[in-house]
């Protein structure tokens, strides 16, 4: 009866010492984008399907938008076992990166600046300015007001380096995602108050006021100028708990860092563009990007 009790104590010891997991945590990119629902439900079924065969619990697997939320998650009896997401969520989660997108984002503020004389004019890299008037743009920066995705790596690079006066976090919802900050950008510049929209260098190249209407029509003529964010991030990836499975952990990994595919689906699901490389990154790349993110 003694030894019962024992082998029941320590077993009650085990079991508080082993905390449980379920499920995992995703920072569905349909989401991010501000998608519809059926679109944000078929990633989220394609990210289930791909993680099942590695063994990780999938039951259940929740939609996250911001870091709070995963935050708020790893703390209750029954945290999530993984996280999918950008390093931003993944690495505010306390879990281990085990296999991330290595394809390098470049953040930068796309500003809207004073009226111009080109109507619709393509944007200009601060650093083809003179230094003198780099400095004058870099200076009004640091005044100005930009608008960002709330726990997006493109803000959180920004925020990092304090390039803008006030960095506004917008939460995505159905129809208000990535594509709308432009439009809440155009409404909130004027003639004499410049406005910060916080997004990935290629967009900001590629970006004009063509499409795009404000309170002042006189938006079309804004000279738009390019500040590049000084460090890049690495992409989504996996994230797990400490204790998980070391069987499982490496399979999991394995599917990412082997993946080959060209599923539209699954690429989306995935936020990964034509060309990807999921690798573990080591710890000094784990300590470098939390400094790259940290405010």
């Amino acid at each position: 009866m003694k030894q019962l009790l024992l082998a029941s104590a320590a077993f009650c010891v085990f079991s508080a010492q082993a905390q449980s997991c379920a499920g995992g945590l995703y920072l569905n990119p349909q989401v991010i984008r501000g998608e519809g629902a059926s679109q944000t439900e078929s990633a989220l079924r394609e990210l289930i399907e791909f993680v099942r065969p590695s063994g990780l619990s999938v039951a259940p697997v929740l939609n996250v938008k911001e870091t709070q939320d995963v935050l708020a998650a790893v703390k209750r009896p029954d945290p999530p076992c993984w996280i999918y997401g950008n390093p931003v969520v993944g690495l505010a989660s306390g879990y281990r990166p085990v296999a991330v997108n290595m394809e390098p984002i470049q953040s930068a503020v796309l500003i809207l600046g004073d009226v111009g004389t080109v109507k619709d004019g393509k944007p200009v890299e601060i650093k083809t300015l003179p230094p003198d008037q780099q400095a004058k743009v870099l200076a009004k920066l640091k005044t100005t007001s930009c608008f960002g995705m709330k726990s997006g790596v493109t803000t959180s690079l920004v925020k990092a380096q304090n390039l803008c006066g006030k960095v506004e976090e917008v939460m995505p919802q159905q129809g208000l995602g990535q594509s709308y900050l432009p439009t809440k950008a155009a409404f909130h510049w004027q003639a004499d108050r410049w406005v910060g929209l916080i997004t990935r260098l290629q967009t900001a190249q590629a970006s004009t006021m063509k499409s795009h209407h404000g309170t002042d029509e006189r938006i079309h003529m804004a000279q738009l100028f390019i500040v590049p964010a000084a460090n890049p991030s690495w992409g989504y990836g996996l994230y797990v708990r400490a204790d998980a499975p070391a069987d499982v952990v490496k399979k999991a990994t394995a599917q990412l860092t082997g993946l080959k595919t060209s599923n539209p689906m699954l690429l989306k699901a995935l936020d990964l563009g034509k060309t990807f490389e999921f690798t573990t990154p080591p710890d000094t790349a784990v300590a470098d990007m939390k400094k790259n993110l940290a405010p």
